[in-house]
């Protein structure tokens, strides 16, 4: 992915502030700066405020704190035509105080939606923007909602609304004050007069104290209901983060919002992934993209910046399991092919032409008879971030423990994955401060935020007992430009 730096953004920071550039230069020169995410100049990413498709263009939108703690909050704005090569567009606006996070649509302009809480009360204010080329200015603001209803905690978050057959929805995450989760649905010929609906009625009575960033769409003939439940207990392999973010596949009936559905699943098996958005382009083809982070982890880069966004990834239902598959469009950005195909058995083989601390790795296992599989990446002599396979239990492993420096409040140093059925293609994304895994075609994913220090290069392959024969691929990627020309009024 590239940025190409766009003159016309809004100009916010300017060069004549040294505690802006002292930060803006603390950031650069940060030995974990990604090569191919998007990730902010300086300072905070907070959340994934939007992810739209409007004519002819993806917009993103994240919250973004130069400062920290300290100082106002904007609304940032990048886009792109392919989801591969993006233009860095500036500030769209200052967010207001108290703001959390929102979502955005696209009906006859795009829109904007935030949670804005001001004491002990929650209202959600809607902004319609103006597009000219790519850059967006606020046309109005309006609140379309103030409190909440009676049963439900004072905070309502992140509003989702959307249009559906001549008709507005809009879906709210909530707290009942007996403290579960639901999601809250309103309904309207327009968005100024939207009727309180209740609960979106699902058979998940018990589960989780706050269900945040809900999204509900169409996919393949069935719906999806995405949200991030908090306060799951862990079981077995599933729900280890602080928070989780999943989804439900079923029907729901849109005249008494109930929902018939299957179980909950994880969309990220990983350590950092959260509040994902969706969209659907001209062509109906749903792409997803995730916040890099979690809530209430401490990462080592803290107060320099914080925080990147997951690659887009495209989605589909296929014999009854949610794919994620990396965008078409990233394999436009591949460089320098190299290859290597044969055996590895339980001695240690080293990829001596595979080091790096930023590439795509593909691996399809093409015989393997070895009863678990090691695969080491980002290795120095006491540094490495594995992958474990087990080929009797089919799962796979991410292990972190040596993977460099570590983060805070985070539960642990394993993730595990359990699959279907052998593992048989791997398509793994390494940056320098992140790994992205798409196991078996997308069957399922993991995530993580890795600190390595920069020797960390290595890639190792071996087996418990027996051998495996795979081919591998690995590219460079085309990478980011990393000095942006941010400024401020």
């Amino acid at each position: 992915m590239k940025f190409n730096w766009d003159e016309e953004a809004p100009q916010v920071l300017d060069g004549s502030d040294e505690k802006w550039m002292h930060q803006l230069g603390r950031a650069q020169e940060d030995p974990w700066r990604q090569k191919y995410h998007i990730q902010p100049p300086a300072g905070s990413m907070n959340s994934l405020d939007g992810f739209v498709y409007h004519e002819g263009r993806y917009h993103i939108l994240y919250q973004w704190a130069p400062f920290y703690s300290q100082g106002k909050k904007y609304l940032y704005h990048v886009t792109s035509e392919n989801l591969a090569v993006y233009h860095d567009m500036g500030i769209a606006s200052t967010l207001p105080q108290g703001a959390c996070s929102g979502s955005a649509s696209t009906m006859d302009d795009l829109h904007t939606y935030h949670t804005v809480i001001d004491g002990d009360i929650s209202h959600q204010e809607h902004t319609v923007w103006i597009s000219g080329t790519g850059v967006l200015r606020p046309s109005h603001t309006e609140i379309i909602m103030k409190g909440s209803p009676k049963g439900y905690g004072a905070t309502l978050k992140d509003p989702k609304v959307w249009e559906e057959s001549e008709r507005y929805f809009m879906m709210l995450g909530a707290m009942t004050q007996d403290e579960f989760g639901r999601v809250l649905c309103f309904r309207g010929t327009n968005l100024e007069t939207l009727d309180y609906l209740g609960e979106l009625k699902t058979d998940l009575d018990q589960f989780g104290f706050m269900w945040e960033s809900p999204e509900l769409f169409e996919l393949d003939g069935g719906d999806v209901l995405m949200f991030c439940p908090q306060g799951l207990d862990k079981y077995q392999h599933s729900y280890w983060n602080i928070y989780q973010s999943g989804y439900i596949l079923g029907s729901v009936d849109r005249e008494s919002m109930t929902m018939v559905h299957g179980e909950f699943s994880e969309l990220d098996q990983g350590f950092d992934f959260y509040a994902p958005k969706t969209t659907c382009d001209a062509f109906g083809r749903r792409f997803m993209i995730g916040w890099m982070g979690m809530k209430e982890t401490i990462y080592p880069t803290d107060g320099t910046w914080s925080h990147c966004l997951t690659l887009p990834r495209e989605l589909s239902i296929e014999e009854g399991i949610l794919r994620q598959r990396p965008v078409a469009a990233l394999s436009t950005l591949r460089m320098d092919e190299l290859t290597a195909e044969g055996y590895f058995d339980h001695r240690p083989k080293k990829m001596k032409d595979f080091y790096g601390d930023n590439y795509e790795l593909t691996m399809d296992i093409l015989e393997n008879n070895a009863t678990q599989i090691y695969i080491n990446l980002r290795m120095s002599r006491r540094e490495q971030t594995s992958l474990i396979y087990d080929a009797e239990a089919h799962t796979l492993t991410l292990d972190t423990t040596f993977s460099g420096q570590m983060p805070e409040n985070v539960d642990g140093t394993t993730r595990t994955a359990k699959l279907d059925g052998p593992l048989l293609k791997l398509r793994i994304f390494v940056d320098i401060s992140s790994i992205e895994i798409f196991i078996n075609d997308g069957e399922a994913v993991m995530t993580a935020r890795i600190f390595p220090s920069e020797k960390a290069e290595g890639v190792e392959l071996s087996t418990e007992l027996g051998n495996c024969y795979v081919k591998l691929s690995k590219y460079k990627l085309k990478p980011l430009y990393v000095h942006p020309d941010v400024q401020t009024e």
